[in-house]
């Protein structure tokens, strides 16, 4: 790691919409080191490397007389369940966070001020892959849990960690947690995900899927005829602007991630595939969009002659959690942290199907995410650990 203008001091920290503590220049070295450490790994998914964090957090928690459970997703990729045992079993607290990052392409790396994965200091900023998404987290959560460890008071609550693999993607681990025995002993869950340290207790859900639009081909020299199934494309993502501003005020919106058409450069082509995405705001819900996005496609059918066909791969219902939830209450009773809707899905709108309780509170900044330069502050990571290790209190 390379740091500059650092000091050796004890560092206090007061800022609106927290509490204020003191994290010891040495303390948060080893914060910064561990978010380091994990941040060298380049866990990128796809194509899902997460095995390097995997491989590391075992032996930090041996180290750190953490008990570590491998929980196999497939043959190379795997969950942990990392457990700290505290004064009380029957009600045990759970955090979550992903091994994963997304990639680094080679357009991307150019933007890049410094290699994506040997993390520095600059300006009281960790830049590196996954510094906010979510190697920093990770951190936070993994040393607040040593410490407990290596301490002789336990926390009044055990404490169960679970960390995915595959959150940046099809979500598969948080998926096959759902079939583990713990999640019927589970309630309150804190998701670790860059909020900026301000508190959501609600979340966007996602829908998506792919929308095959079948037109006729024609030869390339004759305008108008066949029916070109890209024009037919491009008056579906005209529509779906409309479809976005429909209700008042909005409340969820589709859009286009992909395309892909064509047969010959000579011919009409005659089916025309996009990725359909849609982020679903917490009053309504996946079936909902995906009805009024039908209702648009059937539309399109009737005006144009065609057919389309929309096959949903995956539902992420969005949540609420009341404002009176016990997990709410305590973490306001720790500070006066602002309230904001989690514009993404984690693997919250995942693990809420067994059952649990979630709200949302982490180091980073979702604007810092998935893009050149990545960072987290340094004070979001120390006001992170100190709030983590006092709900374990």
């Amino acid at each position: 790691m390379k740091e500059s203008n650092e000091t050796e001091t004890a560092i206090e920290h007061k800022k609106a919409g927290s509490s204020p503590f003191i994290l010891s220049a040495e303390r948060r070295e080893k914060l910064i080191n561990l978010a380091s450490d994990l941040i060298r790994l380049p866990s990128e998914n796809p194509p899902g490397r997460e095995v390097l964090v995997e491989q590391y957090l075992i032996q930090y928690c041996e180290k750190n007389n953490l008990h570590v459970e491998r929980v196999p997703v497939t043959s190379n990729r795997a969950n942990l369940i990392i457990t700290l045992p505290g004064a009380k079993e029957n009600d045990p607290l759970a955090f979550t966070g992903h091994m994963d990052v997304v990639p680094v392409s080679s357009d991307e790396r150019s933007r890049w001020e410094t290699d994506p994965y040997d993390p520095v200091v600059q300006d009281d900023r960790l830049v590196g892959r996954g510094a906010a998404d979510m190697k920093g987290g990770l951190a936070c959560v993994l040393f607040a849990m040593s410490e407990y460890a290596r301490s002789s008071i336990p926390p009044s609550r055990t404490v169960h960690f679970l960390v995915t693999c595959d959150e940046e993607d099809a979500m598969h681990g948080s998926r096959a947690l759902l079939e583990h025995p713990l999640m019927n002993k589970l309630s309150d869950l804190v998701v670790c995900e860059p909020t900026g340290m301000t508190l959501c207790r609600s979340s966007r859900g996602r829908t998506f899927g792919e929308l095959v639009i079948r037109g006729k081909t024609a030869h390339g020299s004759r305008p108008g005829v066949g029916v070109n199934a890209i024009d037919i494309a491009a008056d579906i993502i005209r529509s779906l602007r409309t479809l976005n501003v429909d209700v008042s005020p909005p409340t969820s919106y589709w859009q286009p991630l992909s395309i892909h058409a064509g047969v010959e450069p000579d011919i009409i082509p005659d089916v025309c595939r996009l990725r359909l995405d849609c982020r679903i705001m917490p009053t309504s819900s996946c079936d909902h969009e995906i009805a009024r996005l039908k209702r648009m496609l059937d539309e399109i059918e009737r005006v144009h002659h065609v057919k389309t066909e929309f096959s949903v791969e995956d539902k992420r219902e969005p949540w609420t959690t009341a404002s009176n939830h016990r997990l709410v209450l305590r973490i306001h009773s720790l500070g006066a942290f602002y309230e904001t809707t989690f514009s993404g899905s984690t693997d919250a709108n995942v693990l809420r199907e067994a059952g649990l309780t979630p709200v949302i509170i982490g180091p980073g900044d979702l604007s810092d995410v998935h893009r050149e330069n990545e960072s987290v502050l340094l004070e979001d990571l120390g006001r992170a650990f100190s709030l983590y290790k006092s709900l374990m209190r």
